[in-house]
């Protein structure tokens, strides 16, 4: 709390917005929202960038061009830098108090999603969602130096992930004028208490354009975690198998296939660089193999 208290005087002492913690959020990939008040008593989220200044200006600019236009995101108020850090002061919006997951609200987040079709028609300067992927500059082939020479399986499906991300057919069914988020987790997608999906939120790893599908197979592999616990939730599992049949009534077999493996170009490369566990390092590896073969 100390550390969040001497951000928010941060951000006052650079802007004299006069904001006044009231807490932090318990879900959020970055650590979790700090929850503050304007002085006027609007309540708002504080959350860090996951990039730069001029990044950050530019997720700003497109959601608030995006509510103004209707669509369930955000107003970002504020971008700030502190330090070697870059900070949004986003409106908060109302949600229903429960988070549990259930299948409405797997629904919800597909039908949410939806309203992101064609949202970037008139945003030309918004990068193509491949960028998040394998920014410019990057080598995709590193990811085979995170895997040791004996693993055998490992390289196998880590050469068949590269094959098709590689090739520009490939990347050529990630495109499209769509708003993409690329952390569509349960917790990123707010409800009222009648679990109608309300908005979208968390975009601090920025914002891309592309297929809006697309980002239902984060939602998918989220749900992969706990599906995989030695004695799953019998909800958890049927809220996958609900996201497997929508994605493949959704989405073409070839199409979802490149789909994963950029997911999978993301996720399993993580898994190595972080030390993971060997059974979270198999099971990625046997959902890569179940999402990759024709």
């Amino acid at each position: 709390m100390d550390a969040d208290a001497e951000l928010i005087r941060a951000v006052n002492r650079g802007t004299g917005a006069g904001l006044i913690i009231r807490g932090r959020a318990e879900h959020g990939k970055l650590g979790g929202a700090i929850y503050v008040d304007w002085p006027d008593d609007r309540p708002a989220v504080v959350t860090v960038f996951d990039g730069g200044l001029p990044a950050a200006r530019r997720v700003a600019d497109v959601l608030n061009h995006l509510q103004d236009r209707g669509y369930p995101v955000p107003r970002h108020e504020l971008v700030v830098e502190v330090g070697d850090q870059v900070v949004f002061v986003q409106q908060r919006l109302p949600k229903t108090a429960s988070t549990e997951l259930s299948l409405r609200r797997i629904e919800g987040i597909a039908e949410i999603n939806e309203r992101f079709a064609g949202a970037l028609a008139d945003r030309p300067e918004v990068p193509p969602v491949s960028q998040w992927f394998r920014p410019p500059g990057t080598d995709p082939y590193l990811i085979l130096e995170l895997i040791p020479e004996h693993d055998q399986r490992a390289r196998e499906v880590a050469r068949e992930i590269l094959r098709i991300t590689t090739d520009p057919a490939g990347e050529e069914r990630l495109a499209g004028d769509d708003l993409v988020h690329v952390d569509l987790s349960a917790a990123n997608v707010l409800f009222d208490d009648q679990e109608r999906p309300t908005a979208v939120v968390d975009w601090n790893l920025g914002v891309y354009r592309g297929d809006r599908r697309l980002a239902l197979v984060q939602t998918r592999f989220d749900r992969e975690w706990f599906v995989r616990r030695t004695d799953p939730d019998p909800v958890e599992l049927a809220a996958a198998q609900l996201l497997d049949e929508i994605l493949a009534d959704r989405v073409p077999a070839e199409t979802l296939r490149v789909f994963w493996a950029y997911w999978l170009l993301h996720q399993l490369p993580r898994a190595f660089r972080r030390g993971a566990a060997a059974p979270v390092i198999d099971w990625q590896l046997a959902l890569a193999e179940s999402r990759l073969t024709h």
